[in-house]
């Protein structure tokens, strides 16, 4: 039999999330993403028809005449999908796994990545305890205290499986409150602004800054934050511009709460990756925790 050649998949869920809410920003919340994720795989569908399926408007999106046949077709094998997965599906098929699966990330990556997506898990898994805890020391420090770890970096210490999470790209974000006040257009517009930092990311401007050609830019001020999660909440309060990580304000991009004036330079920091103990990958609540993170990370 000649092989069937399916559009990409991802891009067609976020193009039927986009089409049902009339909007890529709450496409974007509900699928957990950016909007310009959602636009990006929307593009590439549409790159992949070759016709366009949306008319880009100010206050949200329309379907176009093409976009509204496909929409059509594609809710239908959506829901026909759906009634074989339920016909098929044995009752709690994944509930039959239990056990405890001690967790240990960054409070930053905690409180704006994991915990917004948590109850997911949960609702999948409700037999598997997850006890959370929140530290950025190196992993070899607390020895067997976690079966499942995020780490900013590569850490090679016997007796851990380290695999790149997600790419952690990061760009200025401030509210839109005082992008209003005081836009920024270029990069030589932050002299206007206060910069905030964190002892965690306290070079992370600076590199940036080179990246985009202004190493000796001097900014209105600048302010320190102890941790990430306050210095991405004082961006989110019009305190000033943070170097924000993509993946920790996804949330807060797609609910416009931050915005990022400037697309350009992204700048990458240490990747984040996802540690596991070697005598934890046979247990079955520790794979599936392992499992469904990966597939929250490859769904941005």
């Amino acid at each position: 039999m000649e092989r069937v050649r399916l559009p990409p998949l991802n891009a067609v869920r976020a193009f039927e999330t986009a089409a049902r809410h009339g909007s890529f920003v709450r496409a974007a919340a509900d699928l957990h993403v950016t909007h310009w994720a959602v636009g990006k795989q929307v593009r590439i569908l549409e790159d992949w028809l070759g016709v366009p399926l949306f008319e880009r408007r100010s206050r949200g999106v329309v379907l176009t005449p093409e976009g509204t046949d496909f929409m059509r077709d594609v809710g239908r094998a959506f829901h026909e999908l759906t009634a074989a997965s339920t016909r098929l599906r044995r009752p709690g098929a994944a509930r039959r796994v239990s056990g405890v699966v001690h967790v240990d990330v960054p409070a930053s990556f905690a409180l704006r990545w994991l915990m917004p997506r948590l109850t997911r898990f949960q609702e999948l898994y409700p037999d598997i305890e997850i006890r959370l805890s929140t530290t950025s020391r190196r992993l070899r420090l607390i020895g067997s205290a976690f079966d499942v770890a995020i780490r900013p970096g590569h850490e090679r210490t016997r007796g851990l499986r380290t695999e790149t999470l997600m790419v952690d790209l990061r760009l200025p974000a401030c509210s839109p409150e005082l992008l209003r006040k005081c836009p920024i257009e270029t990069v030589q517009d932050l002299r206007r602004h206060t910069l905030l930092h964190s002892v965690t990311t306290r070079t992370s401007w600076s590199h940036w800054l080179s990246t985009a050609g202004a190493p000796d830019l001097t900014p209105l001020r600048h302010m320190h934050f102890e941790h990430v999660y306050l210095q991405l909440q004082a961006a989110v309060d019009g305190v000033g511009v943070a170097l924000a990580s993509m993946p920790l304000i996804e949330g807060d991009i797609a609910a416009g709460r931050l915005v990022c004036p400037i697309r350009a330079p992204h700048w990458r920091a240490d990747d984040y990756e996802l540690v596991i103990s070697e005598d934890r990958l046979t247990d079955p609540a520790s794979r599936a925790f392992r499992n469904w993170i990966v597939r929250m990370a490859s769904s941005r």
